[in-house]
């Protein structure tokens, strides 16, 4: 369980979370949350990446598909900049685009989600992301 590893921790964890669908950006925020998981919440990129710099999320979930910037733009910018680059960024995308996740590892992604997925995946993919290497 995520709020277990968060113990061990002696942290909170906070996720930014990036998604122009409110109805999805919502649910993930609502996964998390019943983790003990503290969330912040962007509706496009530019939004996300104001947002990152502000709050040092532990980590971030992006969708691709967004208005202002989309999310290859949203990560090519984070995995550039020294002071953001080793935040881990989840890229949330439709199941069945393929080539959208082989795209979003090439561009330094840390993890990749298929929308529909359940709220297990999602955390278990946080807690592997949260484990020093």
């Amino acid at each position: 369980m995520l709020s277990k590893a968060l113990d061990d921790r002696a942290i909170v964890t906070k996720i930014l979370v990036i998604d122009d669908a409110i109805h999805i950006r919502r649910l993930i925020v609502r996964m998390l949350q019943r983790a003990d998981v503290q969330t912040v919440e962007a509706s496009d990129g530019l939004e996300g990446l104001k947002l990152l710099e502000e709050t040092q999320p532990d980590i971030v979930t992006c969708d691709i598909a967004m208005p202002q910037m989309d999310g290859y733009e949203f990560l090519k910018t984070v995995k550039e900049d020294p002071r953001i680059c080793h935040i881990p960024v989840i890229i949330v995308t439709a199941l069945g685009e393929i080539e959208e996740m082989i795209s979003a590892r090439e561009m330094g992604a840390d993890a990749c989600i298929t929308k529909p997925f359940s709220s297990s995946l999602l955390l278990e993919t946080v807690q592997k992301l949260l484990k020093p290497h």
